[in-house]
């Protein structure tokens, strides 16, 4: 999880640069009006380019800390934590299935496996 949480997190800083490549769209006249759109919940805010390099990067730094909570749960043998744990990679594994790509639906499914297979008595 820590692997795919820094991944994203590179991919999300280097899109904040004047080319983005890893989540813009692949037509070049979406990101334009992306970038001069604002989102209906706040009018006033910002584009809605930023808003989702934003959730990209906190997203990011979400994985990164359910990666860090894996890792305590494991060194500290925290067993409550692991069933919770097991479930939030079920529900990452799920929203990737049902709105990503497959990649990162067979890396979160994978660290879910293992995760399963590793805390097993």
């Amino acid at each position: 999880m820590a692997l795919l949480g820094f991944l994203h997190l590179g991919y999300t800083v280097h899109d904040f640069g004047a080319r983005p490549r890893y989540f813009r769209p692949q037509n070049g006249a979406v990101l334009v009006e992306m970038r001069q759109t604002k989102i209906g919940l706040a009018p006033n805010g910002r584009d809605y380019w930023s808003g989702i390099l934003g959730f990209h990067l906190s997203h990011s730094l979400g994985v990164l800390l359910f990666a860090l909570l894996i890792c305590l749960a494991s060194t500290y043998g925290i067993t409550w934590l692991k069933p919770l744990l097991v479930g939030v990679g079920a529900t990452y594994a799920s929203i990737s299935y049902r709105c990503w790509f497959h990649i990162p639906t067979i890396g979160v499914s994978l660290a879910t496996v293992l995760l399963i297979v590793g805390w097993l008595p």
